[in-house]
C-alpha cells in the first residue's frame, strides 16, 4: 500500500493540493475559535452592563470571572449577579 501512494504523495501537484486544503482548514478553525471568543466577551460584557445598570446589583468582578467569561460566555457573570444578588 505505502509503495502505490508514495509517488501520488510525492507529486508537486497533489502536495500543493494537500497544502491548500490545511491552509483552508487551519484559517477556518482558527476564524471560528477568534469569532467564539470575542462573542463571549461581548455577551460577558453586557452582562455585567445589565447587572450593573439595569438590575442595580452591586457586583465586585475579578479577573477570573473574566476570564471564564471568555470561555462560557455570560454565564460566569450570571453567576456572579446570583452571589452578588442574594
Amino acid at each position: 500500500m505505502n509503495v502505490l501512494l508514495a509517488p501520488l504523495l510525492a507529486a508537486p501537484m497533489t502536495e500543493a493540493i494537500i497544502s491548500v486544503l490545511v491552509i483552508v482548514i487551519a484559517l477556518k478553525l482558527a476564524f471560528f475559535t477568534i469569532k467564539k471568543v470575542a462573542l463571549n466577551v461581548v455577551l460577558g460584557i453586557v452582562t455585567y452592563m445589565v447587572c450593573i445598570h439595569i438590575l442595580h446589583i452591586p457586583m465586585d468582578i475579578g479577573f477570573g470571572v473574566w476570564a471564564l467569561t471568555v470561555l462560557f460566555g455570560p454565564i460566569p457573570m450570571v453567576l456572579a449577579a446570583l452571589y452578588y444578588g442574594l
